[in-house]
């Protein structure tokens, strides 16, 4: 079943297609979770698409300004409000252990183990 967006822009009564396509606006819902994601994003891809004169701005337009990590497990954290120095003092490492951590860079066995203790603390993976 195909989702179909009705919204309106407030103020000036402007039907939302006339500013993005209905996949741009799909795009944007599927791949963004919080308000601010929204606010940013929507802005980045009205910029670009008044840049380079596209009207409605398409979902290419969208999916070239979205950041390819977005579902990422630092962006994740961050959005939980764990930055790498509130991890790194919760599981009692160095900072740059976490960095290296989040990077994929750690062995298996010291994945394992933060991962085990972030668990325990209860940070969400």
């Amino acid at each position: 079943m195909q989702k179909t967006h009705k919204v309106k822009c407030t103020k000036s009564g402007t039907d939302i297609h006339s500013i993005l396509t209905e996949e741009a606006v799909d795009l944007l819902a599927e791949r963004l979770l919080t308000p601010l994601q929204i606010e940013h994003h929507l802005t980045l891809a009205l910029e670009e698409g008044y840049l380079i004169g596209e009207t409605p701005v398409p979902a290419n337009v969208v999916e070239s300004i979205l950041a390819k990590d977005i579902d990422g497990l630092e962006q994740k954290l961050t959005r939980h409000g764990y930055n790498v120095k509130t991890l790194a003092a919760t599981v009692n490492v160095q900072p740059k252990v976490i960095r290296s951590f989040l990077r994929g860079k750690l062995s298996p066995g010291q994945t394992q183990e933060i991962q085990v203790d972030m668990l325990a603390a209860g940070i969400p993976l």
